[in-house]
């Protein structure tokens, strides 16, 4: 005879909180700092104001 009568405990951990800043997050907001400070820094290699 199977056994049906097993109480499955909660999970001791609680899932990621929408709000906060998860792993997958935290490497966008990164990657758009980084691909800005390179943006800014290549444009103020070469200004635009350079021939006058």
């Amino acid at each position: 005879m199977l056994d049906t009568d097993v109480r499955s405990d909660p999970e001791l951990e609680p899932e990621d909180d929408p709000g906060r800043f998860n792993r997958r997050r935290v490497v966008r907001v990164v990657t758009i700092l980084t691909l800005g400070i390179l943006a800014v820094l290549a444009i103020w290699q070469d200004p635009l104001y350079a021939d006058f």
